[in-house]
């Protein structure tokens, strides 16, 4: 989508200036409009580029603050503004805190500049990015979805789009937690963008919530793409927290969508085992890589069932902690001091629980052979 930021790489806008509001540029812009009065409102959807001249500049109750706010409260992305002396004279300290203040981006362009050109070419970029978009959506579709993927196919669109074809051999998914999705694909253009200016081959994507994408093989280059990472969630003024892995290598295009099923399932598993804010390789997975190679799901259900049945339902029923209380046990190498550190409660509760556990389950923690068939079925339980 076409955003703030793009509008100072249009020929049209060469004499603009942004003066406030820098924290939105990552806005994305749907189409403009230009204001002929002060009661805009019923013309206006939200996202569009708000233009500020004259008529409405002329008129007896113009007011730019009020202007510029009921565009805020109306979703609109930005403003220009024209400066002359019968336009836009002077915009006052005020409006430029308002706009500081919400992330609101203003610019300003002299009142000389034909505004007949810079429509014609904010038009043409905005239907070619939605048409990439559309394109990009489509081709990432027929990646993750396409059963029996047409090989021939997915390499001509990668030509028809100008992707290297090396880009098709790795899928990672990332989940921005908390973020709204056009927040999320705000942020896989930023990614797409380090990628591209890193000069390595990759397709990026979002999807609903998630970022996916579509690398070289990472074998030889872990480091590098730690790095590629660590400098693309250095751009977020607030760290979000993430889950980030990427799947086993493709030996051929039509793994993709058999990758893409497993990191999705990889990185849903990593939010419950609480592998948050790190990026996860495959190989990394251990135990995990075992379960995914079993199609037949029905032996790991009943395992689980019969090991952590009836303490599930005992959860379920009395709104307590004792799964959670496992698990952490077990992560803080079996120390029911850490686990207490880490649940935010007394050891004391921590040795009360394990004991109900022991109860319910029949299985005692002292015992080896029992306490492994439980971290198991967690592990199996969280996977599933």
């Amino acid at each position: 989508m076409f955003q703030c930021k793009d509008l100072l790489s249009l020929s049209s806008m060469s004499r603009a200036r942004l003066i406030a509001g820098a924290g939105g540029m990552e806005k994305g812009i749907r189409w403009s409009y230009k204001a002929e009065n002060l009661n805009f409102e019923k013309w206006v959807k939200g996202q569009e580029l708000l233009i500020v001249s004259s008529p409405v500049t002329q008129r007896k109750n113009y007011d730019l603050y009020s202007i510029i706010q009921k565009a805020i409260e109306l979703h609109m992305s930005c403003a220009l503004l024209l400066e002359g002396e019968n336009y836009v004279s002077k915009v006052e300290p005020e409006v430029m805190e308002l706009a500081e203040k919400i992330d609101f981006p203003l610019f300003v362009i002299p009142w000389d500049v034909p505004l007949i050109d810079f429509f014609e070419e904010l038009g043409h970029a905005i239907s070619y990015l939605d048409e990439r978009k559309d394109m990009q959506d489509s081709f990432l579709a027929e990646i993750i979805f396409g059963a029996g993927t047409n090989t021939e196919r997915i390499r001509d669109r990668c030509a028809e789009m100008g992707v290297d074809e090396r880009a098709l051999e790795q899928i990672f998914v990332m989940h921005l937690h908390g973020l709204k999705n056009d927040v999320v694909h705000a942020s896989a253009l930023t990614l797409q963008r380090i990628f591209r200016s890193r000069k390595y081959p990759a397709m990026v994507f979002s999807y609903g919530d998630r970022i996916v994408g579509c690398i070289q093989d990472s074998a030889e280059a872990r480091s590098f793409l730690r790095t590629v990472f660590q400098e693309f969630f250095d751009g977020f003024e607030r760290r979000p927290q993430y889950t980030l892995n990427i799947g086993e290598r493709c030996s051929s295009i039509s793994d993709l969508a058999q990758s893409f099923r497993e990191s999705s399932k990889i990185n849903t598993l990593l939010e419950h085992i609480h592998r948050t804010n790190e990026l996860v390789f495959y190989d990394e997975i251990g135990y995990y890589r075992m379960l995914l190679s079993y199609e037949d799901q029905a032996p790991m259900k009943r395992f689980v069932e019969e090991v952590l049945g009836q303490l599930l339902a005992y959860d379920r029923k009395n709104k307590t902690q004792l799964i959670e209380t496992l698990w952490m046990y077990y992560e803080c190498g079996a120390s029911m001091t850490h686990a207490a550190e880490k649940l935010f409660t007394h050891k004391n509760t921590v040795k009360y629980r394990l004991q109900r556990i022991e109860e319910i389950t029949g299985r005692s923690m002292e015992n080896q052979f029992q306490s492994f068939e439980l971290y198991n079925a967690l592990l199996i339980y969280f996977y599933l």
